[in-house]
């Protein structure tokens, strides 16, 4: 199970500062992988395309890194929230050598990112350039409309994919992956349904409010989550209860957590250790229950 570094709200309610905090305390605590985007920060604000990735180039820099794992993924035009991208094959090439020249060593994986098409003939083309570059990166997917499409010629090519998928008490596109079941990593982020918080407190900067995400249909459940973490022993948040979620489901192979403080990273990071030492089953058994008995 890896732990991987998120970035969607760098540059917009987590300042360079604050992600430079962040970097560093991941990176003491010998974790190295890093999931970014073009379009992030999500905040639809056109000044900020390719913050977040800019951020963690400048504290590459000027810190002298050279063995991070890095994940960028690619084809928003902007990051006004629409489904406009560009996934061309000149495009993903271009992308590619941009980003090993960027990120040089540190560049991973090149993944495909909210693809709304349907056209095959385009699709084609996409998978074309994953097949070449594959060759010398890992290649994924997050947000694709027509997995089917991408599962066919990627099995014609015998392309290894890694899968981002949303994955929480609440809500999960696992089952929309079902054809890559057994065949693709999975790894889960929106572990925290946006934001949510079991004191039902949010400040403006809170990722909810600064998205603004209704947080209103979960109020009902907070008392039954806050009952499972009194009575656990090494549970002590929502987050925690996410993360044990995340952790014992099938085909899981990774948490992307988007800490937005140094004591936020810290407290994931004990906790990842905790699950990781510890049987949570029992927990997760709870968790399922709840969702089959509670979320309609």
């Amino acid at each position: 199970m890896d732990l991987i570094l998120g970035t969607s709200l760098w540059g917009w309610t987590v300042p360079e500062n604050t992600c430079f905090e962040i970097l560093d305390e991941f990176y003491r605590n010998n974790f190295r992988q890093i999931d970014t985007a073009t379009n992030y920060p999500i905040n639809r604000d056109s000044r900020c395309f390719r913050s977040a990735e800019t951020i963690l180039n400048k504290w590459i820099l000027s810190n002298g890194i050279n063995d991070l794992r890095i994940t960028v993924k690619v084809g928003s035009i902007d990051n006004s929230g629409s489904a406009d991208n560009n996934l061309s094959y000149s495009y993903l090439i271009m992308s590619r050598d941009y980003y090993f020249e960027t990120f040089t060593n540190n560049f991973d994986t090149l993944m495909i990112h909210w693809d709304n098409r349907t056209a095959e003939e385009s699709i084609y083309q996409t998978i074309c350039a994953l097949n070449i570059i594959n060759k010398k990166n890992n290649v994924g997917l997050s947000g694709i409309k027509e997995p089917e499409i991408y599962h066919h010629y990627l099995k014609e090519y015998n392309i290894p994919i890694a899968i981002q998928i949303k994955h929480n008490i609440f809500e999960s596109h696992y089952d929309r992956y079902k054809i890559f079941h057994g065949l693709g990593r999975f790894f889960a982020y929106g572990l925290n349904a946006g934001g949510l918080k079991l004191t039902n407190e949010y400040k403006p900067t809170s990722s909810a409010s600064a998205r603004e995400i209704s947080t209103a249909p979960y109020e009902e459940y907070l008392p039954y989550l806050r009952e499972l973490i009194s009575n656990s022993e090494i549970c002590r948040s929502f987050n925690d209860l996410s993360m044990v979620y995340a952790f014992n489901s099938p085909n899981i192979a990774g948490l992307i957590s988007g800490a937005s403080s140094r004591i936020q990273i810290q407290e994931t990071i004990r906790s990842f250790r905790s699950f990781s030492q510890f049987d949570t089953s029992e927990l997760y058994r709870d968790l399922l229950n709840f969702q089959q008995n509670r979320i309609p």
